[in-house]
């Protein structure tokens, strides 16, 4: 089985490569790539997929400061 990994992109997408099953509000499949980018800006054409229309303008992730 092929190892999964996902990355915030500062300014940027949801990054997700590997295998994992994205579902709708309704549990319906949702057709994916990979790797795939999750829109984080709420403002894609192509929900829940990153359209690019952000283009960096995003505010920066804050980061986790521990590690519980």
């Amino acid at each position: 089985m092929s190892e999964t990994r996902i990355q915030i992109l500062n300014k940027g997408p949801i990054i997700v490569a590997g295998h994992v099953d994205v579902v709708d509000d309704e549990g319906k499949a949702v057709r994916q790539h990979d790797p795939m980018a999750i829109c984080r800006c709420g403002q894609s054409g192509n929900m829940p997929f990153c359209d690019g229309i952000s283009k960096g303008n995003m505010k920066v992730c804050k980061r986790a400061e521990s590690i519980l």
